[in-house]
């Protein structure tokens, strides 16, 4: 090999060599300056949403299923519900009907309340509900509902498919866009499969009422979840029963509150013309507590009654099995207005239903549900009915001031007080609180429970970049 190849490695090599020197020592030359600093960080600038037209929406008149016996699957309604309304600062709010192909009498539907959307960053409080009475042959009683703002999910505990018993899931969209319905539904022996029950189509500003017996038949102790994409919905269940072949109570169950480990159900009422039960088996006319637990975990769970004073006077240690719903008894309550809390080891649902009997020839029944803390002001108009009462209930350890119509009141702890709804009334409170609207009277009962409204618009941070 001749020395002229290896002479030009060597070179290069050698050269290689002072590049990387070079480099290293310009580095740390540039390391020893001081460089000038450049700071990008963002600016934020306050945005603050503009407030969407609040909306209420109603339950809709009674239906009646197959009142044409050539047509047993038919819906027919009848009559018409009565609405009450009110909003702060005597706001106008805007009556629209949602229309229901369905209704064999081709009526309009449920009614939708709109408030205009007003100046930025007010928030004006509204008040709905409605009510009906009905005298059909088969259908006979005295049915209340809050109207209600619309949601993604609602958690409905009542109802029955058994025998005798009918219930509808009413399903209100008021948006302008369809909505696609999911019913997820569970009873005694567990959760329901139901392939009907998914993607349930309801069209924009309609209402689509479905039969539970055609997803769940023969079932006594339903609880359905229901789950809306592509709109925002409100559900009901619509739950009549007949005795043999009379006609003995119906209610519009409105929505519970989300399951959780505490749970509160004010204003329950039970009724010194309660009917009388016999025997050790089941019987829907007895007062009882509804606790569905949804997770995969059994629940233990302690049931608590309390008087309008706050004193205990019963208590129910309960054991629920996961998945499945449970109905527990509330026996030997005198007449009067109770609040029952649930304290759980698990997450549930619940709901309490209690009995009347009007007269030798109907009966009547109410759904009380479980309700959710309202923290802000909140507004009550009752629809018209036999004497409506309003009870606020305090389910904390402390006192709590509020604020009711013309009327500042003191509520103990664990407390309840009840003021006969004679016309509007705005509450507030220094602590959250649980309210619920009944009716008791010549005409049947009825209850339901004030819910709060969806979360107002609040100013955000946005960040430019």
């Amino acid at each position: 090999m001749s020395s002229r190849p290896r002479i030009g490695r060597i070179l290069r090599i050698g050269v290689g060599v002072l590049t990387v020197a070079a480099l290293a020592g310009a580095g740390a030359a540039a390391l020893a300056l001081d460089l000038p600093e450049h700071d990008a960080a963002a600016t934020p600038r306050t945005v603050t949403p503009i407030p969407a037209d609040q909306t209420r929406v109603c339950a809709g008149p009674l239906l009646e299923l197959g009142a044409d016996s050539r047509a047993a699957s038919e819906l027919s309604s009848f009559g018409s519900a009565l609405v009450a309304s009110v909003a702060s600062g005597g706001a106008g709010l805007d009556a629209s009907a949602l229309a229901n192909p369905a209704d064999a009498t081709e009526a309009d539907g449920a009614t939708t309340l709109t408030l205009p959307t007003g100046d930025v960053g007010t928030a004006p409080l509204i008040g709905a509900s409605q009510s009906q009475t009905a005298g059909q042959e088969t259908l006979a009683g005295f049915a209340a509902a809050g109207c209600a703002d619309t949601g993604s999910e609602t958690w409905l505990v009542g109802g029955s498919t058994d025998v005798g018993r009918t219930t509808l899931v009413i399903l209100n969209n008021p948006a302008d866009v369809d909505a696609a319905v999911d019913l997820v539904v569970s009873g005694e022996n567990g959760a329901v499969d139901a392939p009907n029950a998914h993607d349930i189509r309801v069209p924009a500003h309609s209402q689509k009422v479905v039969s539970l017996a055609g997803i769940a038949p023969n079932t006594a102790l339903p609880v359905v979840h229901v789950v809306s994409t592509g709109a925002d919905i409100q559900a009901w269940l619509q739950h009549s029963s007949v005795r043999g072949l009379v006609p003995s109570g119906v209610e519009m169950v409105g929505g519970t509150a989300v399951p959780s480990t505490e749970l509160d159900i004010p204003g329950v009422a039970i009724f010194k013309n309660q009917p009388a039960t016999t025997g050790d088996g089941y019987d829907d006319r007895r007062p009882a507590v509804r606790v569905f637990v949804p997770g995969d975990q059994p629940a233990h769970a302690e049931i608590t009654v309390s008087d309008t004073a706050g004193k205990t006077v019963a208590t129910l240690p309960v054991d629920v099995k996961a998945g499945l719903v449970a109905e527990f008894p509330l026996t030997d309550l005198p007449e009067g207005r109770y609040a029952v809390s649930l304290a759980a080891t698990a997450p549930v649902a619940a709901a309490v239903r209690t009995s009347t009997d009007l007269d030798e020839k109907s009966a009547d029944f109410a759904w009380f549900a479980a309700a959710t803390p309202l923290e802000a002001p909140f507004l009550v108009a009752a629809a018209p009915g036999p004497s409506p009462v309003l009870a606020v209930h305090n389910p904390s350890a402390s006192p709590v001031t509020a604020a009711i119509g013309d009327d500042e009141v003191t509520i103990d702890a664990g407390a309840t007080h009840t003021v006969a709804l004679k016309r509007s009334l705005e509450v507030s409170a220094d602590a959250p609180v649980t309210a619920a609207v009944d009716y008791a009277g010549g005409s049947g009962v009825s209850s339901f429970a004030i819910t709060p409204p969806k979360p107002a618009s609040a100013p955000v941070d946005v960040y430019v970049r």
